[in-house]
């Protein structure tokens, strides 16, 4: 009978330091998955930083495009004037 117990511990040792195998696997996995998601988000915050850069150019381009229209615009009806004059 004691040999079946300690037959039967042996087993359940075993089966113990599986668990604390996949527990120690796993907790590497989810640390690599820590990293990898800090790294992405790093990433994102760069990619964030850069698009507001480019929203701010093209509104800047905007308003100097439409300053140019405005200056176009004025500058076509004073040659229009300056054709009726003569």
């Amino acid at each position: 009978m004691l040999r079946t117990i300690l037959e039967a511990q042996e087993v359940t040792n075993a089966k113990l330091e599986a668990l604390t195998s996949d527990a120690r696997h796993l907790q590497g996995e989810v640390a690599f998955i820590k990293e990898n998601v800090a790294s992405l988000k790093e990433s994102q915050d760069k990619q964030d930083e850069l698009l507001q850069q480019l929203v701010q150019g093209q509104e800047r381009q905007d308003r100097i495009l439409e300053a140019l229209a405005t200056r176009s615009l004025e500058q076509e009806t004073e040659i229009r004037e300056l054709k009726r004059i003569k």
